[in-house]
């Protein structure tokens, strides 16, 4: 048994964070190999119940690497059941949207299940979408709440071994990743940094006999207009009705194209032609608690609440500052308390793309939040909300280089 194998040997039996600690400095010193990490994995994976129904049904799931405004992680799962894949996802809270998170606003919708429940789930509509809690990968919570609290959040390594134990604690086989590039991400601030993350990754998930695929996209500035857990249902609704215009259509093809891309893994697997994806989330949603009738209504109130506006104060090029965005959201909804702690107290709907050049008066974005709220952070969203003469990056001009 090599040092590596000790230190994780350790963690597992020990789950202490003297360990935690000796698995972080191991890996910030660059000494954990793609081998190593599929270990930390495995033991993190393995640390409370599984589930496993890859024998009898090909099983696929597409996660993140987090940042604001995606909603791969909602849609994804949907189309991969248009290829006949079975879909057991394992979640975390997002921020400032998670999938999981986006749907236990929903009335009814259980996120905390335990195993028999999850297959119960997939016997009826091949998709569960579950809470990571002290019932699946106990040890990786605990290591996630220790990472945050010594400030190890954003080391890729440790974001690798973590969402590869949620796939190996559900039996996932083929695994699909939305790298999610920006200098406030988990895979590394640049592309070079996130495609050798990516790659690292893939070599760990083979480990472990599943097949990866990871896709890099530009997480500078926002996907899709609808910012916050509300808005993404919102979203999901303008996607599933063919209402989306055409920034948020143009999105919901990047989830299509990744869950294509995970799919291409399993032999066998064809597209259903003229798949409703609308259909698959309503089985998903009763199959979990709650009801078509319960989405809408829940999402007209969302609709309803957007009460404020954000409008150009002068001519120039529009910067949307997702990561101080990403803060205010985390600020609001950290205040908030509900019962199974997601609150929903702030919601953003862009009107223009970052990198447009508005006017003076023209309006750049729509607010959800109460009199309270809105006293308190006018300012600081006002401030997410940049008009300037000149950009570095905006989508489809990566960056300018000067000689």
């Amino acid at each position: 048994m090599n040092t590596n194998s000790k230190l994780i040997d350790a963690f597992s039996r020990l789950q202490t964070e003297p360990a935690m600690s000796c698995i972080v400095s191991a890996v910030k010193a660059k000494n954990f190999g793609a081998d190593d990490l599929c270990g930390l994995a495995q033991a993190m994976g393995r640390s409370g119940a599984m589930i496993d129904v890859s024998r009898d049904h090909p099983t696929a799931d597409l996660a993140s690497t987090g940042g604001p405004g995606s909603l791969s992680t909602l849609l994804a799962p949907l189309y991969l059941r248009a290829y006949g894949l079975f879909v057991p996802k394992l979640g975390v809270p997002g921020r400032p949207a998670g999938g999981i998170d986006v749907l236990a606003q929903i009335p009814g919708y259980r996120i905390r299940l335990s195993a028999p429940e999850v297959l119960e789930i997939l016997s009826k509509c091949g998709y569960a979408h579950f809470l990571a809690d002290d019932v699946f990968a106990p040890l990786d919570a605990a290591f996630f709440r220790y990472r945050q609290k010594v400030g190890a959040q954003d080391v890729p390594a440790l974001a690798i071994a973590s969402l590869l134990a949620k796939k190996i604690a559900c039996g996932v086989k083929f695994a699909g990743l939305d790298v999610r590039v920006a200098p406030h991400g988990n895979f590394g601030a640049t592309y070079d940094e996130a495609r050798q993350a990516a790659r690292t990754f893939c070599d760990a998930a083979r480990g472990a006999g599943i097949e990866a695929v990871a896709s890099l996209t530009d997480a500078r500035t926002p996907y899709q207009p609808y910012i916050g857990r509300g808005e993404a249902l919102l979203a999901l609704r303008m996607v599933m009705d063919r209402r989306a215009d055409p920034w948020l259509a143009e999105h919901d093809d990047r989830c299509r194209l990744m869950a294509a891309q995970t799919a291409s893994m399993s032999p066998g697997s064809r597209l259903s032609q003229g798949f409703d994806i609308g259909k698959v989330f309503v089985e998903h949603l009763e199959a979990q608690g709650s009801s078509k009738e319960a989405f809408y209504e829940k999402t007209n109130l969302v609709a309803a609440a957007v009460n404020r506006e954000l409008s150009a104060e002068r001519d120039g090029f529009l910067r949307v500052d997702v990561p101080t965005l990403r803060s205010v959201f985390v600020t609001v909804n950290s205040r908030g308390a509900t019962a199974d702690g997601f609150p929903d107290e702030l919601g953003v709907i862009l009107r223009q793309r970052s990198g447009a050049y508005v006017r003076r008066g023209d309006l750049m974005a729509s607010v959800r939040a109460n009199d309270a709220i809105w006293h308190e952070f006018a300012a600081a969203l006002t401030e997410c909300f940049q008009v300037v003469d000149l950009l570095n990056y905006a989508p489809g001009l990566e960056e300018v280089i000067r000689a």
